[in-house]
């Protein structure tokens, strides 16, 4: 998979490299859930129908920071986003600086962008708006397609249990903890990665050695509470319990994400990994002394282990 972050730097690459034309996508596809994902192969199967180049363009940071100078919580990183999509098996993406110069582009001086870098097919969600104020929408792009002689498309909204997949939909399920439905819209497990830092030692104390992971302020947490989770370092996977919170037996006030992985005792300070939420199992609690934690975090390591023989079985 390729990938730019400028309109410039794809036409002076495109016009090298490809021969073919493009057919694109645009969005933001934070959390590349169901609903996106359905958009992708259709991008694909039309790139391979017709030989085109197929490009997703999304933005370095989500549009709602330019337009509104509010920060959406997001579901996952740029470097993550941009993993998860490589996987999915598209040619190329375009990640854009949200700039306020792009944000004032009119609906069609963007499609005029897309055109000139040479598009052959617009396939879009349901939802999608576009240009100066939002007011390029799927019927706008539509007529526009049209018009300049290209092939476009509206995928439809994909439900599951009958609700809409959207990526606002799955930030309120995973602040509500209600991760089993987050996770069926996502298709996969919610995940945070971060690198590994030091913590106070508290766990380590108590019998339970904790993963402190950095996770910047822009990223959602989920619902603050104790979670079974599968936890990927370095090409193999773990077991394990996280807490996400703000440790309320010791009066922390900024919201951390902890990880004890089960019979594990690396040092891996620094590291990278990848913390999966595969089921919640309570929420945080203020307790009356670290004993007392310790004893109900002794109940929470059974739990996980029984789950971890479930999980291990599937």
């Amino acid at each position: 998979m390729q990938f730019w972050s400028s309109f410039s730097t794809l036409k002076e690459d495109f016009a090298d490299k490809v021969t073919s034309g493009l057919v694109v996508t645009v969005g933001n596809f934070d959390g590349v859930h169901r609903g996106h994902q359905q958009i992708i192969q259709r991008v694909k199967a039309i790139g391979n129908e017709y030989g085109w180049f197929s490009l997703i363009v999304t933005f370095q940071e989500h549009t709602s920071l330019t337009l509104s100078h509010q920060s959406t919580p997001l579901l996952m990183s740029l470097e993550e986003k941009c993993k998860y999509l490589k996987r999915l098996g598209l040619d190329g993406c375009l990640a854009l600086d949200f700039t306020p110069e792009i944000a004032q582009l009119t609906a069609e001086q963007f499609l005029e962008q897309l055109v000139r870098v040479g598009t052959k097919a617009l396939i879009v969600g349901h939802d999608f708006t576009f240009g100066a104020g939002g007011v390029g929408d799927t019927r706008f792009l539509l007529a526009y397609a049209q018009k300049n002689n290209l092939y476009g498309e509206v995928v439809p909204p994909v439900k599951y249990q009958g609700k809409i997949v959207s990526s606002s939909k799955i930030r309120s399920l995973l602040t509500a903890g209600r991760l089993a439905e987050a996770n069926g819209m996502l298709n996969r497990p919610f995940s945070i990665y971060g690198q590994v830092q030091h913590g106070e030692g508290r766990g380590k104390r108590l019998g339970f050695p904790t993963a402190n992971i950095s996770v910047p302020e822009y990223r959602l947490l989920p619902k603050y509470g104790v979670y079974f989770v599968r936890v990927l370092l370095e090409g193999k996977d773990y077991y394990g319990l996280a807490n996400v919170g703000c440790k309320p037996t010791f009066n922390h006030s900024r919201p951390l994400l902890e990880v004890y992985i089960f019979d594990f005792s690396a040092e891996i300070y620094d590291r990278f990994l990848t913390v999966e939420f595969l089921e919640f199992l309570r929420i945080e609690q203020k307790f009356t002394s670290p004993q007392a934690l310790q004893v109900q975090m002794l109940r929470d390591k059974k739990r996980g282990e029984e789950l971890m023989a479930v999980w291990r079985a599937k």
